[in-house]
């Protein structure tokens, strides 16, 4: 889908530097706007044009639900975090990008995590690279 962000993207057209991880299906790259108690906040995509989860062929969703599994873990190293959240909303009110995608939210002690959250930002590009930078190097085999 042309007009799709997430398809440039993962279709390596912009942002290829906000990557952190990318295989021939699924990429993740930093969410736009980031809790600041929760550095971090990662996106699990497919390559593919999907809007709904139920649309998602089950190889596919495995790999997705693969990589997110390694991003849980990945948080730990780059960020320092206790934990994560990981959420996957399908067509909800206000939704602007109708994307599949999959969201892992770094834990912290006492970081007062909420959901939906009033203080949610756009974090600078620069801050995306630098936790772009973190995740890629936590990725990575064997780190």
């Amino acid at each position: 889908m042309s007009d799709c962000t997430f398809c440039k993207i993962g279709q390596g057209e912009i942002d290829e530097d906000l990557v952190a991880y990318r295989s021939g299906n699924v990429f993740v790259v930093p969410a736009l706007k980031q809790r600041r108690n929760n550095p971090g906040h990662a996106l699990v995509l497919p390559v593919s044009h999907m809007t709904g989860l139920h649309d998602v062929p089950a190889d596919l969703l495995h790999e997705i639900f693969e990589v997110t599994a390694r991003v849980t873990l990945a948080v730990k190293d780059a960020y320092g975090a206790v934990g994560s959240t990981v959420t996957q909303n399908n067509h909800i009110p206000g939704q602007v990008l109708h994307h599949v995608h999959v969201h892992v939210v770094p834990r912290f002690e006492n970081d007062g995590f909420r959901m939906p959250d009033p203080a949610l930002r756009e974090a600078p590009r620069e801050v995306r690279l630098a936790r772009t930078a973190a995740l890629r190097k936590a990725l990575q085999p064997g780190a």
